[in-house]
């Protein structure tokens, strides 16, 4: 049967996922154009960029933008891999910002989650019999309560290790699930702050990290069992990947308008 005949038949819900994948297909695994980025309200939102992402990286199960205008750097994300999404909501994502010579870095990592509200936000995402409807008011509601603070580190003129994400700085970071429970994580930084770190005033590396959970010390991982030492069933997942980071690295020269 024609590919065009077929998708008629195709129920509504199922096609989202289809053009998620065939975009994932032709997107590059590292971003390798700068972008000059449209007005950024940061919300965990990607309406002003209209949905379309510069790369699909397969081992953080990011698509992602890396982009700026005169002010500022901006990173959107987002992934449809629950597996992602738990280890994001678990252990941040970190942004790291390299100078040339590698001596010197500075770091942003959002969001952070407190060890008593990850289930509240991860595992409620789990069960796929629930109405997303109903579902998504109460997960997004807890990553408002949740995620309150961005971590930071190597930013000119900052010293504290983290800030509110209503600080004064500029610094914005949001993240929200949408009603496919692909979740969406926004970073802004101004530049002021890094521009030490670019070579030329304009160039430097970058690594995005999902970090997932950090194990205690002396900690002994037994298969099967809940991290969070809740009643609920574990997940089908490894119980070692929650504690894997995975990573992506590339490199970055501002864009001009």
């Amino acid at each position: 049967m024609n590919l065009k005949l077929t998708l008629r038949y195709w129920p509504a819900i199922l096609l989202p996922a289809f053009a998620t994948a065939v975009s994932a297909q032709k997107l590059p695994s590292v971003q390798k154009e700068a972008v000059y980025a449209p007005v950024i309200k940061t919300d965990g939102k990607a309406n002003e960029w209209n949905n379309k992402f510069s790369a699909h990286n397969n081992a953080t199960g990011l698509f992602y933008t890396l982009a700026n205008d005169d002010e500022n750097l901006y990173l959107l994300m987002r992934t449809d891999q629950y597996s992602s999404i738990k280890k994001a909501f678990y252990g941040g994502i970190t942004l790291s910002i390299k100078s040339a010579d590698k001596k010197q870095e500075a770091k942003i990592t959002y969001p952070l989650v407190a060890m008593t509200e990850h289930t509240e936000i991860v595992l409620p995402l789990r069960d796929k019999e629930a109405r997303t409807d109903s579902l998504l008011p109460i997960v997004n509601e807890w990553i408002g309560k949740a995620a309150k603070k961005i971590a930071i580190a190597g930013l000119a003129g900052i010293t504290d290790p983290d800030i509110s994400v209503y600080n004064d700085l500029g610094i914005k970071a949001a993240a929200l699930i949408d009603a496919n429970r692909d979740a969406t994580f926004e970073i802004q930084i101004p530049l002021k702050y890094i521009r030490h770190l670019m070579a030329g005033g304009s160039s430097f590396d970058y690594v995005i990290t999902v970090n997932g959970a950090q194990l205690k010390p002396n900690t002994i991982l037994i298969g099967g069992s809940n991290i969070d030492g809740n009643s609920h069933a574990p997940s089908a997942e490894p119980v070692n990947d929650i504690f894997t980071p995975t990573y992506l690295k590339g490199s970055y020269t501002l864009a001009k308008k």
